[in-house]
């Protein structure tokens, strides 16, 4: 069916509107992306420039040899992947019982909620000195530990969403065929809900990785986590150095980004779930 002409400005119009609007939030990631490349005399050039006349990579030359970027990046994989692995390990049984059984009713799910709504910053100075008399500060399992109570309500509360939309006919016609509920749950129910898992593992992930106030307040220079790193590397004794700050910062959206590209088809999947009934 061949369109009007009507069909193809208005087509052509919201793919221009689409991309500018994509362009305006892309646009401090690209200048930042930018900086990271440019010399300290194109920081403020006039007019500006978005593509540096020499581009270089001294800025990530030191932030990963000098300044010790390597250990800061690896440290937030260590606690971000840990994190997200026990806080899947524990939400999904907890989300499971909430959905199938009604453990609690709706009263214990909003009150699972409710946790997360509690500020970390009330919460900062009693979880420092209880870390401080069991001897928890500055340890992985420590970091983790505390970033695994403040992002399990979330998960909880989001894969109890995915359950109570799975079909219990399946599953029961699988317990019939001999296969225990556990058994269920695990080769039918799970892979099945595999694009909501992705979701909350990646969103488990992302929070822990942005996270500043927990990262400086539990921690010291052995487990600082790259989040710190940044605000470290913004300033030198004498000046401050935009290069090496911007380069610090694409350097920590690096993960997320290559997590959400590597998972892209099962998080359309996951974020669009029950958003279509019958």
């Amino acid at each position: 069916m061949k369109r009007t002409a009507w069909q193809w400005t208005r087509a052509t119009g919201f793919y221009v509107t689409l991309l500018g609007v994509t362009g305006a939030f892309l646009l401090p990631t690209l200048w930042i992306i930018s900086t990271s490349l440019k010399t300290p005399g194109e920081y403020f050039s006039f007019p500006p420039l978005w593509i540096p006349r020499q581009p270089t990579l001294e800025h990530y030359r030191l932030l990963l040899g000098e300044y010790g970027g390597v250990q800061y990046f690896r440290n937030s994989l260590i606690i971000s992947g840990g994190n997200t692995l026990f806080v899947l390990a524990l939400s999904i049984p907890a989300a499971y019982a909430l959905a199938r059984y009604q453990v609690g009713g709706r009263v214990l799910a909003f009150w699972i909620l409710a946790q997360r709504m509690l500020p970390p910053i009330a919460l900062v100075i009693p979880l420092f000195l209880l870390y401080t008399k069991l001897s928890l500060l500055n340890t992985f399992p420590g970091l983790i530990l505390a970033y695994t109570i403040f992002n399990i309500p979330l998960a909880v509360w989001l894969l109890i969403g995915f359950f109570q939309d799975f079909p219990r006919a399946i599953q029961e016609q699988a317990m019939v065929d001999g296969c225990s509920e556990l058994g269920s749950v695990i080769r039918i129910i799970l892979p099945l809900i595999a694009p909501g898992v992705m979701v909350v593992a990646l969103l488990t992930f992302t929070l822990c990785w942005n996270d500043l106030l927990l990262a400086l307040t539990l921690t010291r220079s052995s487990t600082r986590t790259i989040m710190v790193f940044f605000t470290s590397a913004l300033y030198s004794p004498t000046d401050v150095q935009y290069g090496s700050a911007s380069g610090s910062i694409v350097l920590g959206i690096v993960p997320a980004f290559v997590l959400a590209l590597c998972g892209q088809r099962y998080l359309v999947r996951g974020l669009s779930a029950g958003g279509i009934k019958g």
